[in-house]
């Protein structure tokens, strides 16, 4: 009963042997600026996915070699910092919304 829960949190998952958060992340930003360099300026996409993909997602199979919780890391820090408005304006950060 306890091996797959010990082998979840001793492998997380991987893609393409990169931790599975950033190498998602990875993609999507790449591809969408394979097809924005593809619209704007005609070029081959492989061109593209070898000069800029390929190196990426190997630094990050380097990453993840060193850190395998990569994705977990990721996961961790939260939503983005939130803003708060107030109707009088005032220096430094306020605590309560």
């Amino acid at each position: 009963m306890n091996e797959p829960i010990l082998k979840a949190v001793a492998m997380p998952p991987r893609l393409f042997w990169a931790p599975l958060a950033p190498a998602i992340l990875n993609l999507a930003i790449q591809f969408a600026a394979v097809f924005i360099l593809l619209a704007a300026y005609q070029l081959n996409p492989l061109w593209v996915i070898g000069l800029s993909v390929l190196p990426s997602h190997l630094i990050l199979v380097a990453l993840g070699a060193k850190e395998p919780h990569l994705s977990n890391m990721m996961k961790s820090q939260g939503p983005f910092m939130k803003t708060y408005h107030t109707i009088y304006p005032q220096r430094g950060r306020k605590l309560a919304p």
